[in-house]
């Protein structure tokens, strides 16, 4: 069976990341570290799926057409980086229109992939997804022990394949974790950066010897070379969570690169595995 990865980026600013409701300098952007990661993929011709915020959309508006035209996938990450379980409905039905019409808008087609920040679904909000027209979503996670993280149950889907769910005209891509002790730990994001390398090397390899489809994730913070504005009143938690790895983390997004090649994964897009995968309409 062939074994497929696909490369992620929530496309969002330091402050949408880690600051979201902060009132911080929002005139330094840190964005350049998409610009790091499409020069990375494009050496080995890898197409990812690409999760924008909304409010920063009309910014990247050229960038965003050329990466559409060179095969990556544009999707939705809400009009605002807020978690959706924070929102009530109406208002979160609100955003999410609202930034897949402006992203429509920039493409000039409809867009099809959601993510929530921070993973902040459950399955009402989903509902609302899939309502509003969406084909896939990659918000699921194996349970949490952060609060933070919503809860999707999936009732009525079916996992078709390994961390690939599956309901009539629409499909939950799970993201990828691996269990340590009683831990799901996610294999991406700053987890990838912060950790000890060989820590993270050996959890990630014992995830691709399972052959599961593997969903990585990581933002533009991970991989921008800018240092990191400052912040009055940061605590030191949130003062090692936006400084630790970011030096090495460029050499660690090819390192995962090389295993994935080396362990037989084929390069695809959420849109790419709609196709491999279809469901009924």
């Amino acid at each position: 069976m062939k074994k497929y990865a696909i490369i992620t980026m929530d496309v969002e600013d330091w402050y949408h990341t880690y600051f979201p409701e902060a009132n911080v300098d929002r005139s330094i952007s840190l964005l350049d570290g998409l610009d790091v990661a499409l020069d990375i993929m494009k050496k080995d011709d890898i197409h990812g799926s690409f999760f924008v915020v909304g409010e920063i959309a009309d910014k990247l508006a050229d960038k965003l057409r050329a990466m559409d035209k060179e095969g990556h996938d544009i999707a939705v990450h809400n009009c605002q980086h807020l978690r959706p379980v924070t929102m009530a409905p109406d208002e979160f039905r609100s955003q999410l229109l609202e930034a897949k019409q402006k992203i429509e808008g920039i493409l000039g087609h409809q867009v099809h992939g959601y993510r929530a920040p921070s993973f902040g679904i459950d399955d009402e909000r989903l509902d609302i997804v899939r309502e509003c027209g969406f084909k896939y979503d990659s918000s699921k996670l194996k349970p949490q022990k952060s609060a933070k993280y919503g809860v999707l149950n999936l009732k009525g889907f079916k996992e078709t394949v390994p961390c690939i769910h599956q309901t009539k005209g629409f499909t939950e891509f799970e993201v990828s974790t691996e269990k340590i002790g009683d831990m799901n730990m996610l294999l991406g994001g700053g987890y990838i950066r912060m950790l000890p390398w060989f820590f993270m090397k050996h959890m990630t390899q014992k995830y691709l010897d399972s052959g599961k489809p593997y969903v990585m994730y990581i933002h533009p913070i991970d991989l921008s070379p800018k240092p990191m504005p400052k912040v009055d009143g940061i605590s030191f938690d949130r003062y090692l969570r936006t400084h630790i790895g970011r030096r090495h983390m460029v050499w660690r997004f090819k390192k995962v690169i090389e295993m994935l090649k080396k362990s037989g994964y084929e390069f695809v897009t959420f849109e790419e595995l709609l196709k491999i995968y279809p469901t009924e309409e």
